[in-house]
């Protein structure tokens, strides 16, 4: 039987199509390989985190909170510190120092009370060695109690104005040539500056950061 023109013969049993035959899973996505996302999406991978999530598997560092304060210093939070050694070595010279300044100064009040009562000047400075006598004992029991300095600080100035003192009565006494008497000028400088070296030290110590600490450590208890 003659087919129609334009049409090939049904050969082999092969259906016969009004078309091109489609090729099996045309026109379907393909198994095994992803989907393109829509145009304007970004792509995202079967395994990639979620866009602005931080990675799996990375800690994530500590961050202080925005104007933390440091903590404060030991002698305004934890309450009394021990005392330090130059506190000790200032109130222990202040103690040496009585004692040996408490020696002449009864010497001196015996011979000006002895000896024609003495003048003016020579009381004044016997007064004032006794009087420098008793605040160093009393600033040197204040300042290992850790109450206060004042008295240790204020004897230790006047242990130096009375030694500074000696040296300059010592420099304007009038030896004449006297070979003896240079001599004993020369012995009272060299113990007004003995006199005054222990002063100096205790004042430098008692005046110390450690030692300010401490004292404030000890403010109200």
């Amino acid at each position: 039987m003659t087919q129609p023109y334009g049409q090939q013969p049904n050969q082999g049993g092969y259906p016969q199509s009004g078309g091109y035959p489609q090729t099996p899973g045309q026109g379907q996505p393909q198994q095994g390989y992803p989907q393109s996302p829509p145009y304007g999406q970004p792509a995202q991978g079967p395994q990639s985190p979620a866009y602005g999530q931080p990675a799996q598997g990375y800690p994530q560092a500590p961050q202080a909170p925005y104007g933390a304060m440091p903590s404060a210093p030991q002698e305004y939070s934890s309450g009394p510190i021990p005392r330090p050694g130059s506190a000790t070595a200032a109130a222990v010279l202040a103690f040496v120092q009585a004692g040996i300044t408490a020696v002449p100064g009864v010497l001196a009040l015996i011979g000006s009370s002895s000896f024609g009562g003495g003048d003016g000047e020579s009381w004044a400075s016997t007064i004032a060695i006794l009087l420098g006598v008793g605040l160093l004992i009393a600033g040197g029991v204040q300042m290992m109690g850790g109450k206060n300095r004042t008295l240790l600080v204020v004897a230790c100035g006047l242990e130096i104005v009375i030694s500074l003192y000696f040296i300059i009565r010592a420099l304007t006494l009038e030896t004449g040539g006297v070979e003896g008497a240079d001599y004993a000028q020369g012995f009272i400088i060299g113990v007004a500056v003995f006199f005054a070296i222990m002063p100096a030290v205790a004042l430098v110590m008692s005046l110390g950061a450690s030692t300010t600490q401490f004292l404030q450590s000890r403010r109200g208890h």
